[in-house]
């Protein structure tokens, strides 16, 4: 993704084959070599780099890159750390002892990912903005929906939204007031948080509440996802095949059911009654295994099904299958760092549909250009549109008539090649 925005990257990997196949795929350079060994970072030119990201498996082989990258003179430092004990340090003591700007838990953060869907779970991507005052949807539109096949410059609504995209076949389209939403269409919606449940009605979506769960995984994941559950009061269960993670659960979570035992077979699934669940959630180390026992558990009965998939090929096969969700580790960091490296003052960063278009929110810098001009006469980049302005707190869902001024919070939808367009539009 770095890569494809136009920025000079270089990529340190110790494994020929993997190597190969970076350089086949790719347009960066590569050098083979341990990426915690000084040479190989004076080698990749570390000292005039303005970031190294170490993103391998071993917490403490990143942890090292980083502290010789910034002793190096390296500007800024990402580092994705899983344990715990390095993770809840706090942030004086990660950059002045460790030489980390950012850390990254994929496995907390995809956590996290999944506690939101799970209070949205009529949406297939939930996403807050704004301190939580503002709200991304992406709803599917089914038979029943009364917008079907009205152009949008009629949909009349007493609460304010915007429809800042449609995603039909596979693409990704910016609509305007002739554009027409069609059955099976997925829509991104934004609205204030506290009216998007009257948005919903309006688009005819039915809200349903999430309190029986059956977690498949007891990993960090599982147990990560279990603890924030547990917080919300909800029934949680968790099968896992390794005797020794089922006690460690079961010592430090005092709600949630563990059940050891192998999530792929059939007869125990049954036995847990995972047919009448609300929500089966696959988090297993394995994507085959959580596609497998998510389509089991469908069968089953289990209303929704949210698994993670690592492989980022195998995310188009989810919704096609029958799994209503996937979640992807990579996906989420990745949207962490890109938020680091991003011009100006950008607050946040989202990936969507595997990085078919992003939602970026941004402070209006003092040097805004068209400060006093309403946006129908700014040339707002094509590919990208404003979804909501943040003016002295007060929430607006933006028309031409309407004026972004120098320190307003803007959340913008945009296509990947608009992304430059607009950082420059801002810059």
């Amino acid at each position: 993704m770095l890569s494809s925005e136009g920025h000079d990257v270089i990529v340190i990997e110790i494994d020929p084959t993997r190597l190969h196949t970076v350089e086949e795929h790719l347009d960066v350079q590569t050098i083979c070599g341990n990426g915690a060994n000084p040479s190989v970072l004076k080698e990749a030119g570390v000292e005039e780099s303005d970031l190294l990201a170490a993103v391998t498996e071993l917490d403490e082989l990143n942890i090292v890159s980083c502290l010789l990258a910034k002793s190096l003179g390296v500007k800024r430092t990402i580092a994705r750390v899983r344990e715990p004990e390095y993770v809840d340090l706090d942030q004086m003591t990660q950059k002045n002892a460790l030489g980390i700007d950012l850390i990254i838990n994929p496995e907390r953060v995809t956590a996290h990912e999944i506690a939101k869907l799970i209070t949205k779970p009529e949406a297939q991507i939930v996403e807050y903005f704004a301190g939580g005052k503002v709200q991304l949807l992406e709803l599917k539109m089914m038979e029943n929906s009364p917008v079907c096949n009205l152009e949008l410059k009629y949909l009349e609504c007493p609460q304010q939204f915007l429809i800042a995209a449609i995603l039909r076949e596979g693409k990704v389209i910016i609509p305007r007031g002739k554009d027409m939403i069609k059955v099976g269409d997925m829509i991104f919606v934004l609205a204030q948080t506290k009216e998007m449940g009257e948005v919903e009605r309006f688009f005819g979506q039915r809200r349903t509440r999430m309190q029986n769960v059956v977690i498949l995984g007891g990993g960090r994941i599982g147990y990560y996802l279990a603890q924030l559950l547990e917080h919300k009061h909800m029934n949680v269960k968790i099968i896992e095949k390794d005797f020794n993670q089922c006690q460690f659960i079961a010592q430090n979570l005092h709600r949630c059911l563990v059940i050891h035992g192998d999530g792929t077979d059939l007869q125990l699934l049954e036995d847990e009654n995972v047919g009448a669940t609300d929500l089966f959630v696959a988090v297993t180390g394995d994507d085959k295994i959580n596609l497998l026992v998510s389509l089991l558990a469908k069968h089953l009965g289990t209303k929704k099904t949210i698994a993670q998939i690592r492989r980022s090929d195998y995310t188009p096969l989810v919704e096609k299958v029958g799994i209503d969700r996937a979640v992807s580790p990579r996906k989420l960091a990745a949207s962490a760092i890109l938020r680091f490296v991003r011009k100006g003052k950008i607050v946040s960063v989202t990936l969507l549909n595997d990085a078919q278009a992003e939602m970026m929110e941004l402070i209006v810098p003092e040097s805004y250009r068209y400060a006093g001009k309403c946006l129908k006469d700014v040339g707002f980049p094509s590919g990208a549109i404003i979804g909501a302005l943040v003016q002295e707190n007060k929430i607006i869902i933006p028309r031409g008539r309407d004026i972004v001024c120098p320190g307003d919070r803007v959340i913008v939808f945009a296509l990947p090649n608009s992304i430059q367009k607009i950082e420059q539009f801002f810059s």
